[in-house]
């Protein structure tokens, strides 16, 4: 029994010393586990074991400001914030959430071409213009603060934040490896997998983070799993006071990890009549709706993948999940629905998978938008014309909303005698009614 000030007497196995050595050498790494098993613990001891190239981002990073602060850089600046960080954990009296990292003052430190990329990244990621300006226009020597959309910063959602918070991190070329506890925080699922798909993309790593040496997650988020070299992510476990690491080596390894983050539960997957898995965000909400409308007995499961280039790595889960899908009461039942552009060669590869191909829905155009009922976007647009769509802006009669405004507005008008566009119908509504009757 521990004093009530006494720090736990936390050790490794064999196995989980020799993966830290394995783990602080590889590209890329994702601890998973339960909550208190080791995983923060397990990070740090990576962090000091790596030295004052490490940085470590722990959970509590939330940061507001108004105004940039000049930066005056210190020679020996990045050595005493190891050392900080290294005595705050060797003297704490309790377990330490928090991280030598201060968005605003992070921001400052970036030179002028890495402040310029996280500009760049954070407007393509979450489709928000950010700026620089001077709180004084015209007089460049009045201090400087973030306009996101033409707003400071500081009233954007904490979410907004978080991410410029791991992005900012990641662009710091004074380290070489990257330690982040739970990147999920505070961030949606959407933005998660948009995120994480920026992180995997190795033309991304190259032109933004070439200085990145090791990048090392302890999740709680399926997103953040590395499903292209499985070997990648590793299982934490403690006994009493002994953590143990197991590193994945096989396909159903990772399936048994993304159903332990998914909750143990089969319920979202077992019990709808049918799977529909889509590419977005509004893909999602407006099916939903429909089929919530039309089948109001029913239960679906729509699933959003996020990107085209996820869609099967989603059905692959799912159907590993199912066992044999070709046995499997679902075999009819897991649709997809794809754009018209979209990855090379995506419904082949979903049907050798096992999907039927009749279930693989394509659109001739390219966007939920051109589907969504005539009689709805005629009220919004006061027009019968076909919409422009110009990234996730969406034109038509002078009038000009985002892709989420635009579904939040055709989803709240849909109702039970809604009529539908005839492809729409034809191709899914059609298709699932045959197989849920």
């Amino acid at each position: 029994m521990y004093q009530h000030d006494q720090r736990p007497n936390t050790t490794l196995s064999q196995n989980a010393n020799a993966l830290l050595s394995e783990i602080r050498n590889s590209r890329y790494a994702v601890l998973c586990g339960r909550n208190n098993c080791g995983k923060s613990y397990f990070l740090k001891l990576i962090t000091q074991s790596v030295g004052e190239t490490a940085s470590f981002l722990g959970p509590a990073r939330y940061q507001n400001f108004n105004v940039l602060s000049p930066y005056a850089p210190r020679p020996s600046q990045r050595s005493e914030k190891f050392q900080q960080w290294m005595q705050q954990w060797r003297n704490s009296t309790q377990n330490m959430d928090n991280s030598p990292f201060n968005l605003q003052q992070a921001i400052a430190e970036l030179s002028d071409q890495k402040r310029g990329q996280l500009i760049e990244i954070m407007t393509s990621l979450l489709g928000s213009k950010m700026t620089m300006l001077h709180t004084i226009p015209e007089n460049s020597m009045s201090q400087q603060y973030i306009s996101v959309d033409g707003h400071n910063i500081s009233f954007t959602s904490s979410g907004y934040r978080l991410i410029a918070s791991l992005v900012t991190s990641l662009l710091n070329e004074e380290y070489d490896t990257f330690l982040i506890d739970e990147p999920e925080l505070g961030i949606s699922p959407e933005a998660q997998g948009v995120f994480s798909d920026f992180l995997f993309d190795d033309d991304n790593r190259k032109k933004y983070f070439g200085h990145i040496k090791t990048l090392v997650f302890a999740t709680h988020s399926t997103v953040f799993l590395d499903r292209k070299n499985i070997s990648n992510n590793y299982f934490v476990t403690k006994l009493g006071d002994e953590i143990d690491v197991s590193k994945v080596n096989s396909v159903s390894d990772i399936n048994r990890i993304h159903f332990f983050l998914l909750g143990n539960r089969l319920e979202s997957l077992y019990m709808p009549s049918a799977i529909v898995i889509v590419e977005g965000k509004c893909d999602h909400s407006f099916i939903e709706r429909v089929l919530h409308v039309k089948y109001p007995d029913t239960r679906f499961s729509i699933i959003s993948a996020n990107t085209d280039s996820r869609i099967r790595d989603v059905f692959s889960v799912t159907k590993n999940l199912f066992g044999d899908i070709q046995k499997s009461p679902y075999q009819n039942r897991i649709f997809a629905v794809i754009d018209s552009v979209h990855g090379t060669g995506l419904p082949q590869h979903l049907t050798k998978m096992g999907m039927p191909e009749e279930n693989v829905i394509v659109w001739s155009k390219n966007g939920i938008e051109y589907y969504y009922p005539s009689s709805i976007m005629e009220e919004i647009f006061h027009s019968l014309d076909e919409v422009t769509i110009d990234g996730d802006r969406i034109t038509l009669n002078n009038l000009t909303y985002t892709k989420n405004e635009l579904a939040e507005m055709v989803i709240r008008k849909i109702n039970y005698d809604t009529e539908y566009n005839s492809e729409f119908t034809d191709k899914l509504l059609l298709r699932i009614a045959q197989e849920i009757s």
